[in-house]
């Protein structure tokens, strides 16, 4: 599955939005997640990509938006699949 359609399923799943809004650009500080919706998401990609999100990286600004989301799964999925 691809990671976008994952996190959008994954979003629109626990948040009542309008999937047009999830492209790339929007900002996860504007999805109005609580931290719960975080820990799911969290461990969603943790079964889906193997890959680990820290929760500091949401809260120091590395993880932005939807699109920097993507390129640090995508990016670290790679690197798990030649560990």
């Amino acid at each position: 599955m691809q990671i976008e359609l994952f996190l959008r399923d994954a979003i629109l799943e626990l948040k009542d939005l309008d999937e047009a809004i999830l492209v790339p650009e929007t900002a996860i500080e504007d999805l109005q997640l609580d931290s719960l919706d975080y820990v799911e998401i969290q461990v969603g990609i943790k079964r889906q990509y193997d890959v680990a999100i820290e929760p500091e990286l949401f809260a120091n600004g590395t993880l932005k938006t939807l699109g920097d989301l993507t390129a640090y799964i995508r990016a670290h999925a790679a690197q798990a699949a030649t560990a």
